[in-house]
């Protein structure tokens, strides 16, 4: 998947977007200043925790401030992959549930719109591709998001979509 990746916006290797990750744990926070990613310690507070059971990497792009900067849709900040799997991230900060509500519905949009700019330009056979939206917590979320907006997405686009903090690749 890779190698379709880098074929698809060659820009990507230059301009530092994409990274090999090759750790069996991997703690990610969004830097809110820079809303850039910034892989942390197990031990720091952090908003997403990605573990790998497989022998072979995967790869972390920073999407929203890289492969899609002068693109003028909504985007989401991430895309992880492996060989089987991808994933669309989005992390949202919500300290209060109306603005958590609201967060919800900015996610689905660029969650789509996203995953529209990537099909645009490659093929997704043979993988199984996943939407997350995250909201921090120092607890593992491990939960589905409203069905109706789940059974959508599966229906529009083949995603399962999720609110989680936690990515496995089996």
């Amino acid at each position: 998947m890779i190698t379709v990746i880098q074929e698809a916006f060659p820009e990507i290797q230059e301009r530092g977007c994409v990274t090999e990750i090759n750790e069996k744990h991997l703690y990610i926070i969004e830097d809110l200043a820079t809303k850039k990613a910034k892989f942390v310690s197990k031990t720091a507070e952090n908003h997403l925790h990605i573990e790998n059971s497989c022998s072979s990497p995967y790869y972390f792009i920073q999407n929203d401030a890289c492969v899609m900067q002068f693109e003028d849709t909504k985007q989401c900040d991430y895309v992880i992959f492996n060989n089987l799997d991808f994933y669309f991230c989005e992390i949202k900060v919500a300290i209060k549930i109306k603005t958590k509500s609201n967060h919800k519905l900015n996610a689905y949009k660029q969650l789509e719109s996203t995953y529209k700019f990537y099909s645009d330009k490659i093929s997704f056979s043979n993988i199984v591709l996943h939407a997350i939206i995250v909201f921090p917590s120092k607890k593992r979320i491990v939960q589905a998001s409203s069905s109706s907006k789940r059974k959508a997405f599966k229906v529009a686009f083949n995603i399962d979509l999720k609110e989680t903090n936690y990515i496995h690749f089996f």
